[in-house]
């Protein structure tokens, strides 16, 4: 597969999503309470790779993982957009504490936006930073983040090519990897909601970057077939049709 076919450039991704959340809009939004509290944390990401693949899993295996309250992109539809994120960064600092390098993995369902805002929102059903005090942060805010120290993120610039890999104590586990392409056109900025239900009430994950190089990419997911992530992909693999980026850029910010 010519891996330059899945480039998308982020105005067609922002079309993409926009009137796909049109459509779904006309049969009436849920009705889910933001986090209408100040930030409990800021985190600042420098010189990033990111990697997107949004791929399509049975609505019914998504639907168990995610409250009712929020709306999935494929509600009553038998598939329903699933993205897998993965990032490494020179630099992460977590409310401007030392600044240390670290790696990022979320999974979640696409999901209409509860509050109507940003360019994609998502819930997050599994998330791994090997960052400890974004973990902690996460944790505190009660959004189930977990702290695994040793994953792997392999990006070779020579070779084009990506290999992410989530062990123990990460669970479930899994491995992704492909080839990858970078690009030096920038393309605007970007900003990604994730959420999750906590007992509290409702964390939203908002990371704006102010300026984003969208590349293109060619990705499989692999995890243990008795794992929970095979139970809901329907598998051990699955590739990502949908949407597949390589990015990078200079800064970002998240704030929940």
């Amino acid at each position: 597969m010519n891996i330059r076919k899945n480039f998308l450039t982020l105005k067609n991704f922002k079309a993409l999503w926009v009137s796909f959340v049109v459509i779904l809009t006309l049969t009436g939004l849920p009705s889910v309470e933001a986090a209408g509290r100040p930030p409990l944390a800021s985190v600042q990401f420098n010189d990033c790779v990111e990697s997107i693949g949004v791929g399509l899993v049975p609505t019914e295996n998504v639907r168990g993982l995610v409250p009712t309250s929020f709306l999935l992109a494929g509600e009553g539809q038998p598939v329903t957009p699933l993205v897998v994120r993965t990032a490494r960064c020179a630099g992460i600092a977590v409310d401007g504490d030392k600044v240390r390098p670290g790696e990022i993995v979320q999974i979640g369902a696409v999901i209409v936006p509860p509050d109507g805002t940003g360019d994609i929102n998502n819930y997050t059903i599994w998330y791994y930073t090997s960052d400890i005090d974004l973990a902690l942060r996460l944790r505190f805010a009660g959004v189930n983040a977990q702290f695994v120290p040793t994953i792997d993120y392999d990006y070779v610039a020579s070779g084009n090519s990506l290999s992410v890999r989530v062990p123990l104590p990460g669970m479930p586990r899994l491995q992704l990897s492909g080839t990858v392409t970078p690009s030096s056109i920038p393309a605007g900025s970007f900003t990604a909601n994730w959420w999750q239900q906590t007992e509290d009430g409702n964390v939203k994950m908002t990371t704006v970057v102010p300026d984003i190089r969208i590349g293109a990419a060619n990705l499989t997911l692999t995890t243990n077939l008795h794992s929970a992530l095979a139970q809901l992909i329907g598998g051990e693999t699955i590739g990502f049709p949908i949407i597949q980026q390589f990015n990078t850029f200079a800064s970002a910010q998240l704030e929940f």
